[in-house]
C-alpha cells in the first residue's frame, strides 16, 4: 500500500509538472484572444520538444488572424472614407431639390423620406470610421477639463426638448458643487445623448427617463434610467455588439431602427475614458445605464502624442 500511495503522488506530480507548459500556454492564448491583444506571442521553449512546437503553431495561427483583422479594419475604414463624399454631394442635391420652387407635393416626400436615409447613412459612416480608427489605436481623446455639471445640463436640456415632444418626463440630477474632471466633452456628450436617445425611443407616452451624475469611490457615475419597455433577457448580451439592433416592433412608434453601432460607439467612449457601462433591465419595467469612469484622466497621457480625431484616415 505504501508503494502504491507512493507511485500515485509522484505520478500525479510528474502529471502536474508535465502540464504545467500547456496551462501556462492556455493562459497566455485566453489573454489574448479578445482581439486586442492579436499582435502578443506565445513564448516558445528553448526546449525544441512538442510544446515548443505548440507554441509555433499557435503563434503563427495569432500572426494570420493578426493580418486578416487588420486587412478587415483597413478596408472598414477606406470604404466609409470614401462614402463619405458621394453622400454629402447627395444630400446637397436632394435638399437643393427639396426648396426649388414647383416641385409637387408627392416628389417632396419622396425627397424628404431619401434625405432621411442618406442622414441615416452618413451617421452609419461615420460611426464606422469611429470604430474602425478606434480600433486601430487612431482615434484620440481630446481631453481638457470641464465641469460635469454643465455637461450633464446640456444633455438634459436637449433631451427634455427630444422627451417633451414624445410625451416623456426627463428629469437630471446633479451634486450641488462643481465636478470639475479631465474629459473629452464632445465624447461624454455622444454617449450620454446616445443613451438618453435610445431611453426615449423606448419608453411609451407618459413614461420617464431620468439622467444623473454622481461621485463614488473615486469615480464618476452617469445614470441614465427609464421607465419603458426594457430589454428581452436574450438579447441584454448583445446589445453593444456592433449592427446588433432591437426589433423595431419593440421601439415606442415601431420607427425605422437606427444604425446599430450607437452603443458599441458608447461603449468604446467609456472604456476610453477608462471606465466601464453596464445595463439592468427588466421587461416591462425599464432600463437602468451606468457609465463609471475614474476620476484620473488615463486618457490624457493618451490622447497628447496622438493626431486630432478630426484627422484622416
Amino acid at each position: 500500500p505504501i508503494v502504491l500511495l507512493g507511485a500515485a503522488v509522484v505520478g500525479y506530480w510528474l502529471a502536474g509538472t508535465s502540464l504545467r507548459p500547456v496551462e501556462g500556454i492556455m493562459d497566455e492564448v485566453e489573454a489574448i484572444s479578445d482581439g486586442r491583444s492579436l499582435h502578443r506571442r506565445l513564448a516558445v521553449p528553448i526546449s525544441g520538444d512538442e510544446m515548443a512546437r505548440l507554441a509555433l503553431t499557435v503563434n503563427g495561427m495569432l500572426a494570420r488572424l493578426e493580418k486578416s483583422f487588420d486587412s478587415l479594419h483597413r478596408f472598414t475604414a477606406d470604404a466609409s472614407h470614401e462614402l463619405k463624399t458621394p453622400l454629402m454631394v447627395l444630400r446637397a442635391g436632394v435638399e437643393r431639390a427639396l426648396v426649388h420652387p414647383g416641385v409637387p407635393a408627392e416628389i417632396l416626400q419622396s425627397l424628404d423620406e431619401t434625405l432621411a436615409q442618406i442622414n441615416q447613412m452618413s451617421e452609419m459612416v461615420e460611426n464606422l470610421l469611429t470604430l474602425a480608427r478606434a480600433d486601430e489605436g487612431r482615434a484620440p481623446l481630446a481631453v481638457e477639463e470641464c465641469d460635469l455639471r454643465d455637461l450633464i445640463g446640456d444633455v438634459a436640456e436637449t433631451a427634455g426638448m427630444l422627451g417633451e415632444s414624445a410625451g416623456i418626463s426627463v428629469t437630471s440630477g446633479m451634486p450641488a458643487t462643481a465636478l470639475p474632471m479631465a474629459v473629452d466633452r464632445h465624447r461624454v456628450r455622444e454617449m450620454l445623448l446616445n443613451l438618453v436617445t435610445n431611453a426615449i425611443k423606448y419608453t411609451p407616452p407618459g413614461g420617464t427617463v431620468g439622467l444623473t451624475l454622481a461621485k463614488e469611490d473615486g469615480s464618476v457615475v452617469f445614470t441614465v434610467a427609464d421607465s419603458g419597455i426594457g430589454i428581452a433577457p436574450g438579447d441584454l448580451p448583445h446589445i453593444f455588439d456592433r449592427f446588433w439592433r432591437a426589433d423595431p416592433a419593440r421601439s415606442r412608434t415601431g420607427e425605422r431602427p437606427g444604425t446599430g453601432l450607437g452603443l458599441a460607439i458608447t461603449k468604446w467612449i467609456a472604456e476610453a475614458h477608462g471606465g466601464s457601462i453596464t445595463v439592468q433591465s427588466r421587461a416591462g419595467r425599464g432600463t437602468v445605464f451606468t457609465v463609471r469612469l475614474p476620476r484620473e484622466a488615463r486618457a490624457k497621457a493618451r490622447a497628447a502624442t496622438a493626431e486630432p480625431v478630426s484627422g484622416t484616415v
